[in-house]
């Protein structure tokens, strides 16, 4: 069972103190990281998860989900909730897997390259030595840091060095979804994408 303290935005206290420290750089004159939050972190996995169910709907795609329980309070009171997760979805061919994830890594390195075109502009705009070079360097390093992540896995989707792992339903039909091998641990490509 899990438990809800805050709202549901900041379900983890991570995501708490990275928004504080958002709203800190900006004071500061650094909108960047806010840009990137909202549209990396919010606008971005909404838009794929709406994109997927549309393909679910079309039968084009198959979402595995996995039920989360959890405990919220609403006032003070208790309230059990039950949510639906999605994992990793599946398609009807590997070429429609690699197409997907493909397709999906270049609108978000798009929106990256947006955020950090914003750092760049605000960076040329700021006093010489008032320390936000500084500050604007680590938000630097950060969103390069991200868009090498994202190059890295859509460079081992072209050269297929992903797995692809068959799923047979119930009703007998087949479907394939995508994986990354880190180690001995395989990653799903759906939480690569979002």
């Amino acid at each position: 069972m899990n438990y809800q303290l805050f709202s549901p935005f900041f379900t983890k206290v991570i995501m708490l103190l990275i928004a504080l420290l958002c709203i800190v750089l900006a004071s500061f004159g650094i909108s960047a990281p806010f840009f990137y939050i909202v549209f990396i972190g919010i606008v971005f996995p909404v838009a794929i998860s709406m994109r997927i169910h549309r393909l679910n709907e079309t039968g084009t795609a198959l979402t595995l989900t996995e039920n989360s329980h959890w405990i919220v309070y609403i006032h003070g009171f208790p309230a059990e909730e039950q949510r639906e997760v999605l994992k990793n979805p599946c398609f009807w061919s590997t070429e429609r897997v690699k197409q997907f994830f493909v397709r999906g890594l270049v609108g978000k390195v798009i929106l990256q390259l947006a955020s950090l075109a914003l750092l760049v502009n605000e960076y040329f705009r700021s006093t010489p030595g008032s320390g936000q070079d500084l500050l604007a360097a680590g938000v630097l390093f950060f969103i390069l840091f991200s868009i090498s992540k994202n190059f890295w896995t859509m460079y081992l989707l072209a050269t297929d060095k992903w797995q692809c792992e068959s799923l047979t339903t119930t009703s007998g039909s087949l479907w394939y979804q995508g994986f990354l091998c880190k180690g001995n641990r395989r990653i799903t490509l759906f939480s690569r994408l979002v």
